[in-house]
């Protein structure tokens, strides 16, 4: 197991090793096995030990190898390469294989000195670690041994850097070569000799001595007075630089002793060289430098303990150690050797001055900069330094001087002994020092001068810092008026802090110069700082504030310059102390009737505080002044002494008038102890504790008294002994008292009558304390215990009452009135059947519910009264009254009652508030839909099911099963409810009719919203009820094209997407309208159109198609058919022809086919594939014709002779035809002359048969010469004859139309005669039109006149058959007519035509018939009209309105002003009937209609004059506070009240205007009744409103209407909120507390800034009164907010001024400011010269500092309230007047208070002595009225509103008013309000016009006068006097 452990242990070394030697792990394992002893010593605890192990790496030596590894022991070598070291923790222990890590420490040794890698581990690794303090071992430690610790730790680190520095720092001799080194290797004689003979060898040794010789002399040259070193060094350098200069020696040495080295020697002395002999020389010199320094580093290290402190201590710790180390200086300079020169001790005692002054400056800026420290602190550390450059000169001088005492000992001595002046020895024999007799003088310059520079530093310090430490010492104590002389002095002393350098440089000249500039401002500053003292002394009143202002000051004022005049203002004092006595005597001949209250002092003990507190006022000064024996020696103080003796006497006799009065009351107040204990009050009834407040009284004078240190007489400590028991005693009887009202409070007021027999038991216990029982009594305590006895029993009692009413009754009717009778789910939705089933099953549950709750609600009233029946009493045994047992069953019988009618209407309202109409609608809510209903179409309409009748049916089951929930809840007895059923109740309650009608009625609300969704469809209405076939005729017969087609799909597309898009659910109030089935039906339908469109088109297509194809079919069997005569050429040419024009316009024939089949196919329309191939093979028969064509042409080329020939033949025999037919049209023809019309229209239809005959041949053989190229034979017969024939055409044609169209309209019957009037006249004027166009060669033919004659007869009769048709034509106008025409007209027979009315000659009697007409028309417009007023004035209502909670009682303002101007309206139209001559057979009723409105009219605005007063007055008469104050008029106008109401409800009952007030009498008579009786009302209320505004007078600015509103609300003050306007100035609104309702806490302005009132305002009581409190706290807070910023304007910044007050207040403090810095500057003006200039740079700066604030973002000020940005401008418009005023004032170079330039300014001050704000305008005062004026914008002041400012001002202190003059638009109104605003008034503007009287300016003087308000009258010239 050993062997194991040690493998793991000896693996764990190797593995450790590897790495740092570079070297695999196995050749270490290897190492460490054969080092297996070494190995063991080390790991083991037995047997040899070693602490450490030290592994190396050899090199190998050949190159490449790997080094070897090797254990350093004491038999190897030493260590010469990298090497790890391993070091046991606990060598006792043996290390394991488990804690290796821990027990055995490890480390590298890089190449070089071993002794590196320690320096390295110690600074790079220990020290960080033990100066970080991870573990925070240092805290275990003192602070001295923390300190020595690393004191030590230091000292190390630094003695190993000088051994480093030592070995490295040996000198290198050059090295003889490889011969040298073997013959200094051989030793032998006569191998150096040989080697002497040889000259190569001795040169090459004389070369190594050369450089020897150079080296060294080098070395020795470099002696300390040659270095070069920094002018600040220590004296640790002096140590350092010789320990060097001995290492350097001293390898010299040990080097020349090698023996290669003695080898160059030998040889070269054998050579008899001369290098040699320079060579010894500097040998010697080498000799003599290394003594030495061997010799300067023994003396300089006794030293290095004495030097430490100046390097790690404080100056403190420096002092204590310079005896120390200046006596080991001096005992060095006694011994040494070679340092005790003067030049070198100098140069130690500077280097020890210059580490001194080192440690000083680092001991002063340990902690933080000289400016960042306390001045306190910073001073004593300065202190300190000077103590320090006291103490080192001092030891210096001591020890000089003890220096020259030892010599002058020694020289003494030697001169004993013998006189021959020889120097004493050095050394003794043995080599030791000895003293030698030398004196301490050296240059004290060099040692001390910078110790003398800094020191004068130091100085300079102490006195800056300590002047800054006065003058923080001086703000701290917050003196006012200092505030510009500390400013200036931070001003001061933040320049010179700004300085770059380090003020403990004292080599820096700069610092002197910015000191002495600090010190003339400084005395600049002490100057100020004495003017403000005298200034002080001057403004202070009272001596004992003056006192103690002198000891302040004394106290902080410690520099010379202040202290000899504050001793000079102790005299002063004193003799401003005779005029305090004089205050005091005054004082107290004023005072001592009635002295002022002390809070919680009694009468006695406050008179006598009062005369001791001004005993005290002139007592403790004059205490103070007898300290100072020669000011009471003075003269005058005799004077004082005695009027002190005087007034004092007095004061103590007063003292005891008092005491002895008092002490002769004692007895009477100790007879209140016999009163009784009880007492009730006579007016209220309650009981109270009967102690007398006398014996309060004298039991807290007593107290006072004694603790003034007054001797009492013993009844009075008798009583006050018994303090302690008659407070006990008092404190429980209202204790049990306050119980016995806090049980008698908790009764229910219900069970109080049934409490009587309880409550009067209760009366008989606490009856001995109201009869028998006294304060004296000594059974008290068992009477306090029998009343907490009863008090008990009577809480148990009600406890339990109020138990069983809580939770078993109330509670049970709580869940009654709580029960939901229907289940309707707010987000779930119903179908009808479902609802219904529903609901009866709900209701089903909840009547068995309510049932079983309404029996445990009558077994608890049972148990409550049985309980209150059967409750133990011991003293009255008085029953219950069955009278009130009765009246507790009623009330909860009705409680009960009440909560099933709450259920029921709360039930029937959910299903009211569930169905009941809205007027949103959409897909979305924001609560689900009630009903889902199914939108379908049924041809011809859109229908839901279930329909509405449907719904409602469902929703009026409902409410009555509802109703009939109460039917089961049983009677409790015959008496309760009147002895009926609960049900019957119920359904009798008027609300629960209301809402059941309101309920039956709920789906009308969406019947219209309903309608008008189902409406939107109707532009759908097309697709089923439009006739497709129609519409594609109609379509076809606008001859559509492709893109119509196209378009005419794209339509019913659109419809179908459009369809698609109709959401799938409409909700419309309580109904869920889905549209699926309806949009399916549209669907089907719009395919349906779609298709027929599709099918149209398709047979429009195939029409054509086939159209296309039959074309080329003909044309194919055309081309193919057989050429064998003229007419078959001809026809062949036009079919070639034909094809000709068909291939020009071929794609205009193609393309539209092979379109509509290609827009088939788009929309996906069904074609035959026929059709289609046949539309793809068109091109290609085409191409077939074309060739078949061609074909053709060849043929008839060859066929063209033959065909010629004939036609030549046939056009000779057709001329002769043509000849014989002109011949007989001329003989037999329509032209013939006397033919009748008729028969000349036979002959030319006759006639046109035979020219058509002719007329084809024409063409005919016309056509043939054109195709065989021959001249074409004319035929002028037929061209005339054609010619004829069209103009008879035009003639016979419209004539024969004319005869047959009149002879129609003729027979139309009469009733169908004026629907057929406009085609009539639309027919006749073409005809006649016709006329007009006819040739004129015609215009003389029988027909053209015949046919004129009729068309103008006919016309004519027209208009009169026009007017005859009116609808106005009545059965008298007919009679009219027929007796004009004296012909019976028939018209209202069915068989009578217009032939009739046309043959009775109508045109004879044209005037008659249209004066007849045109009466009918007129009579009908006034019979329309009159019908129209009679409709709408028979159904017009009066509107009502809500008014308050009294109903509708009250005529809708609106309506009834559209009502009126209706009526109007409709008036002016019956006078215009009226005054039309065609009125009379409607005479009667428009007069009728005439007298109704009239009547109304009149009514109406009788009616609103009384409901216009009445409304004014009810608010008026109903509030509390006026009713009570005029009981006459409130009567009368009760019986008003009662009267409106009775109209206003006959009139609800009968709303029809007309039917309500025409012939109503009653009306009539008392609305002027009523508005007479109103008028009284209100004239009796001018003498009240008088009273209010006296107690308020800014009631006076208010009118009467909003007076009376604002007192209407006394029992609201929340309601009069809108009227705080009226009354202040700039109060929008108050809040008031959150629990206390009635108490006002804060004012708000109209921009919601806030004053935070500092007390609360009660808002109870007369308005009046607590408007006057309101008025005067807020006066109290704005005046205490500007004491504050009147102390905050000195000492705050402008930025944090503005933000931290008011708009107000801040304006108010930065002219506070401007105010005392410009006074404070004119002062000082005189004693100081740039005083004017700084003050304006004040200015200018506070006004830059607005500027920039004005400059943020709105988010940046909106943080401080919206309305920051008008308050930041108010101000820089008010403080840019401010500077220029200043500027003016420099300017004009003022330098006194009293200039006017100065004077004439408004100026601010806060009197401290008089608690106000004071603002002067030259010699005028005024007080600052602190009226809150929110946040206003001010005028910019100019020039002229100066004037006005300071005219004003002198007007008002003279008493009198002002009258600004001027233009329109120049300020005046402005700047009086402005001013207004500047001295914190309320300014009443008042615009002035002709309606004032003497009253209205009587009323605004007498509130001016009243409440010391400003009145400004705008436009005064305006009124008319």
């Amino acid at each position: 197991t050993t062997e194991v452990a040690m493998d793991a242990r000896a693996r764990w070394l190797a593995r450790v090793a590897a790495p740092a030697l570079d070297v695999d792990a196995a050749d270490v394992e290897a190492c460490l096995n054969d080092a297996q002893l070494a190995v063991r010593a080390f790991l083991n605890a037995e047997g040899p030990r070693h602490t450490k192990l030290v592994l190396t790496a050899i090199p190998h030596p050949q190159a490449g190898r790997k080094p070897t590894v090797a254990v350093v022991t004491d038999e190897r070598p030493a260590l010469g390469g990298r090497g790890v070291y391993f070091c046991r923790v606990d060598p006792d222990k043996a290390a394991t294989a488990q804690a290796i890590e821990s027990e055995i420490t490890f480390g590298t040794i890089i190449d070089g000195l071993a002794i590196d890698g320690l320096q390295r581990f110690m600074e790079g690794v220990m020290v960080p670690s033990l100066k970080a303090d991870v573990y925070a071992w240092s805290k275990r430690m003192s602070k001295p041994d923390h300190a020595d610790f690393f004191l030590s730790l230091n000292k190390c680190a630094t003695s190993l850097a000088s051994a480093i520095a030592g070995l490295r720092g040996g000198m290198e001799l050059a090295k003889p070569g490889e011969e040298l080194r073997q013959l200094a290797a051989s030793g032998s004689a006569s191998t150096i000799s040989r080697a002497a003979e040889d000259s190569a060898v001795v040169t090459e040794c004389e070369d190594i001595v050369e450089d020897w010789c150079t080296q060294t002399g080098r070395l020795l040259y470099d002696k300390d007075e040659n270095r070069i070193e920094p002018e600040d060094t220590g004296p640790s350098t002096e140590l350092e630089y010789w320990r060097s200069r001995m290492t350097k020696l001293n390898s010299i040495t040990e080097q020349l002793k090698q023996p290669e080295c003695k080898a160059v020697i030998s040889v070269l002395g054998l050579a008899k060289s001369r290098v040699l002999k320079r060579w010894k020389a500097l040998d010697i010199q080498v000799t003599d430098a290394t003594n030495e320094a061997k010799d300067n580093v023994k003396y300089l290290s006794t030293l290095e303990k004495y030097i430490e402190p100046l390097y790690a201590g404080s100056p403190a710790s420096i002092a204590d150690s310079l005896p120390a180390l200046l006596t080991n200086v001096r005992m060095m300079q006694a011994v040494a050797r070679y340092y005790n020169t003067e030049r070198r001790m100098t140069t130690l005692l500077r280097k020890i001055t210059n580490q001194m002054i080192q440690n000083c400056r680092e001991y002063v800026e340990a902690e933080a900069p000289c400016w960042d420290q306390p001045a306190p602190q910073l001073i004593a550390r300065l202190e300190t330094c000077l103590k320090l450059h006291e103490s080192y000169r001092d030891q210096y001088e001591r020890t000089r001087e003890a220096a020259s005492r030892s010599t002058a000992e020694l020289t003494t001595g030697l001169g004993a002994s013998g006189r021959a002046g020889a120097e004493a020895p050095r050394a003794n024999g043995n080599g030791h020092a000895v003293l030698r007799s030398t004196s301490f003088e050296f240059n004290e310059q060099a040692i001390f001068g910078r110790f003398e520079l800094f020191a004068r530093r130091v100085e300079k310090l102490i006195d800056m810092f300590g002047t800054i430490d006065q003058f923080e010492l001086l703000s701290k104590h917050k003196i006012e008026g200092l505030d510009v002389v500390l400013s200036n002095f931070y001003s001061v002393v933040e320049e010179l802090r700004r300085k770059p350098y380090d003020l403990l440089d004292y080599q820096l000249n700069q610092f002197d110069r910015d000191y002495l500039e600090f010190s003339a401002n400084i005395h600049e500053l002490e100057s100020s700082l004495q003017g403000f003292i005298n200034h002080s002394f001057d403004s202070i009143s009272s001596t004992e504030n003056a006192l103690m202002l002198l000891k302040q000051f004394q106290v902080i004022m410690q520099r010379e310059s202040l202290k000899d005049d504050l001793d000079s203002k102790l005299t002063v004092i004193f003799h401003n102390y005779q005029g305090d006595l004089e205050n005091v005597q005054r004082l107290y001949e004023k005072q001592k009737g009635a002295v002022p209250a002390v809070r919680n002092m009694p009468p006695v003990a406050a008179n006598v505080a009062w005369s001791r507190q001004l005993m005290r006022r002139i007592d403790v000064p004059m205490e103070k002044f007898r300290q100072n024996a020669q000011l009471m020696q003075a003269r005058e103080a005799k004077k004082i002494n005695k009027t002190y003796h005087k007034i004092a006497k007095t004061i103590e006799e007063f003292e005891a008038l008092w005491k002895l009065a008092w002490e002769k009351g004692i007895e009477s107040a100790r007879a209140g102890l016999h009163a009784t204990l009880l007492v009730r009050h006579p007016s209220n009834g309650k009981l109270y504790a009967n102690f007398d407040r006398e014996i309060l009284q004298l039991l807290r004078e007593t107290k006072c008294l004694m603790r003034m240190g007054e001797d009492v007489k013993e009844p009075a400590r008798m009583v006050l002994l018994q303090e302690t028991k008659l407070k006990s005693y008092y404190n429980k009887l209202s204790y049990a008292l306050n119980e016995y009202e806090a049980v008698t409070a908790r009764i229910n007021p219900l069970t109080r009558p049934l409490l009587k027999p309880h409550l009067a038991d209760m009366e008989a216990v606490l009856q001995p304390g109201m009869v028998t029982l006294t304060w004296t009594s000594m059974n008290i305590d068992a009477y306090v215990h029998s009343i907490h006895a009863a008090l008990f029993k009577l809480n148990d009692l009600v406890s339990k009452i109020q138990d069983l009413i809580e939770n078993r009754i109330d509670r049970n009717v709580t869940l009654v009135t709580a029960m939901e009778l229907v289940d309707l789910r707010a987000d779930e939705s119903y179908t009808l059947d479902r609802f219904v089933a529903m609901q009866e099953k709900h209701m089903k549950d909840q009547v068995v519910s309510m049932r079983s709750k309404s029996m445990e609600v009558e077994a608890a009233v049972n148990d409550l009264i049985h309980l209150i029946q059967t409750f133990p009493r011991e003293h009255v045994q008085d029953e219950v009254p069955e009278e009130e047992i009765r009246k507790i069953r009623a009330h909860f019988a009705h409680e009960l009652y009440a909560g099933v009618l709450k259920a029921t209407a709360a039930s029937l309202n959910r299903i009211k508030e569930r169905v009941g109409s809205r007027t949103s609608g959409g897909f979305l809510y924001l609560e689900r839909p009630f009903f889902d209903v199914q939108v379908e179409l049924e041809i011809p309409h859109v229908v839901m099911k279930p329909t509405l009748v449907d719904i409602q049916g469902a929703i009026n089951r409902c409410s009555r099963s509802i109703l009939a929930c109460s039917k089961t809840i049983p009677i409790w007895d015959g008496e309760v409810l009147g002895g009926q059923p609960m049900y019957e109740l119920i359904a009798k309650d008027r609300d629960i009719i209301k809402t059941v009608l309101l309920l039956t009625g709920s789906i009308e609300g969406a019947k219209r919203q309903v309608y008008d969704y189902l409406q939107t469809f109707i532009k759908y209405d097309w697709l089923w009820k439009g006739n497709m076939q129609q519409a594609y005729e109609a379509f076809m017969a606008k001859d559509p094209s492709l893109e119509d087609f196209e378009s005419e799909l794209k339509r019913y597309v659109d419809v179908e997407v459009e369809i698609t898009k109709i959401a799938p659910v409409h909700n419309i109030g309580a109904l869920s309208l889905e549209t699926g089935p309806l949009k399916n039906s549209l669907m089907a339908e719009a395919n349906a159109w779609k298709s027929q469109c599709a099918q149209n088109l398709h047979r429009k297509a195939k029409e054509e198609l086939d159209r296309i194809s039959q074309w080329l079919h003909d044309m194919n069997r055309n081309l193919k058919r057989e050429v064998n005569d003229l007419d078959d050429v001809r026809a062949a040419v036009n079919y070639l022809e034909s094809l000709r024009d068909k291939e020009a316009n071929l794609d205009a024939d193609f393309g539209p086919v092979e379109d509509m089949y290609g827009l088939l196919s788009r929309y996906d329309v069904p074609v035959p594939k026929e059709e289609t191939d046949v539309v793809t093979d068109l091109r290609y028969s085409w191409k077939k014709l074309k060739k078949l064509a061609s074909e053709l042409q060849e043929h008839l080329s060859k066929m063209q002779a033959p065909f010629k020939k004939n036609l030549v033949r046939n056009i000779k025999l057709f001329v002769v035809d043509v000849i014989q037919f002109r011949n007989d049209f001329e003989a037999n023809g329509p032209m013939v002359p006397g033919v009748a019309p008729m028969e000349a229209d036979e002959r030319l239809r006759k006639f046109q048969r035979l020219f058509e005959e002719r007329e084809r041949k024409w063409i005919a053989y016309s056509e043939g010469q054109k195709l065989f190229g021959l001249p074409v034979t004319d035929y002028p017969e037929l061209e005339k004859t054609k010619q004829e024939l069209q103009l008879l055409e035009k003639l016979y044609g419209l004539y024969t139309t004319v005869i047959n169209t009149v002879s129609e309209f003729k027979e139309v019957l009469w009733s169908d005669v004026k629907d057929e009037l406009e085609s009539m006249t639309s027919k006749i004027s073409e005809f006649q039109n016709g006329c007009k166009k006819m040739p004129k060669a015609l215009r003389e033919w029988d027909a053209y006149i015949e046919m004129k004659k009729t068309i103008d007869d006919f016309l004519e009769s027209l208009p009169m058959v026009q007017d005859l048709t009116h609808p106005g034509m009545r059965d008298r106008h007919w009679q009219q007519l027929e007796e004009v025409c004296g012909q019976e007209l028939p018209v209202h027979s069915e068989t009578f035509k217009l032939s009739g009315l046309l043959d009775a000659n109508l045109l004879e009697f044209r005037e008659d018939v249209e004066e007849i007409a045109q009466s009918a028309v007129k009579e009908l417009q006034i019979e329309e009209k009159l019908a129209g007023v009679a409709s709408d004035w028979n159904d017009r209502t009066l509107q009502f309105s809500a008014f308050k909670s009294r109903g509708n009682i009250i005529l809708n303002g609106g309506a009834t002003v559209e009502l009126m101007e209706a009526l109007e309206e409709a008036q002016m139209v019956l006078g215009s009937l009226m005054a039309s001559r065609y009125v009379s057979p409607f005479k009667e009723d428009v007069q009728e209609w005439i007298t109704k409105l009239s009547t109304v009219s009149e009514i109406l605005e009788q009616w609103v004059q009384v409901q216009s007063t009445w409304m004014y007055l009810e608010a008026v008469f109903t509030s509390g506070d006026i009713a009570k104050q005029p009981p006459q008029e409130s009567k009368r106008f009760q019986g008003i009240d009662k009267n409106w109401v009775k109209i206003m409800s006959k009139a609800n009952e009968q709303p029809v205007v007309v039917q309500y007030c025409y012939g109503n009498d009653v009306l009539q008579q008392l609305l002027p009744h009523l508005l007479e009786q109103l008028e009284m009302c209100q004239k009796a209320l001018s003498g009240y409103l008088d009273q209010k505004r006296a107690a308020f007078p800014r009631f006076y600015f208010v009118s009467d209407p909003n007076l009376l509103e604002i007192l209407s609300q006394g029992s609201n003050p929340e309601a009069i909120q809108p009227h705080l306007q009226s009354v202040f100035d700039s109060v929008e609104y108050v809040e008031f507390h959150r629990t206390e309702r009635t108490q006002i806490t804060t004012i708000f302005s109209d921009v919601g800034e806030s004053i935070t009132l500092r007390h609360r305002v009660k808002a109870e009581g007369n308005i009046e009164d607590w408007l006057n409190a309101l008025l005067r706290e807020m006066q109290n807070s704005v005046s205490a907010i500007v004491r504050e910023v009147a102390s905050d304007s000195e000492v705050l910044d402008t930025t944090e001024l503005t933000h931290k007050y008011q708009a107000q207040i801040s304006l108010i403090g930065i002219q506070f400011k401007w105010t005392a810095d410009c006074e404070d500057a004119l002062y000082r003006a005189k004693s100081e010269k740039g005083i004017m200039g700084q003050t304006n740079k004040k200015n200018q700066a506070r006004l830059t500092d607005l500027v920039n604030m004005n400059m943020l973002k709105d988010d940046d000020l909106r943080k401080y309230g919206k309305w920051t940005r008008r308050k930041i401008e108010t101000m820089i418009t008010v403080d840019v007047h401010q500077r220029d005023v200043w500027e003016e004032i420099v300017k004009r170079k003022v330098r006194d208070t009293e200039d006017f330039e100065w004077q004439k300014q408004a100026r601010f001050y806060w009197r401290y002595d008089m608690d106000y704000a004071m603002i002067s305008v030259a010699d005028v005062d005024f007080k600052y009225c602190n009226e809150y004026l929110g946040v206003k914008e001010r005028l910019v002041i100019t020039p002229l509103t100066d004037r006005c400012y300071i005219t004003l001002a002198q007007a008002l202190g003279m008493f009198l008013g002002g009258a600004p003059a001027g233009p329109a638009g120049t300020g005046k109104t402005e700047t009086t309000k402005d001013m207004g605003c500047t001295l914190g008034k309320y300014v009443v503007v008042t615009n002035c016009s002709d309606q004032m009287d003497y009253r209205i300016m009587g009323n605004i003087l007498k509130g001016l006068a009243q409440s010391g308000c400003w009145g400004c009258f705008d436009e005064f010239n305006r009124i008319d006097l």
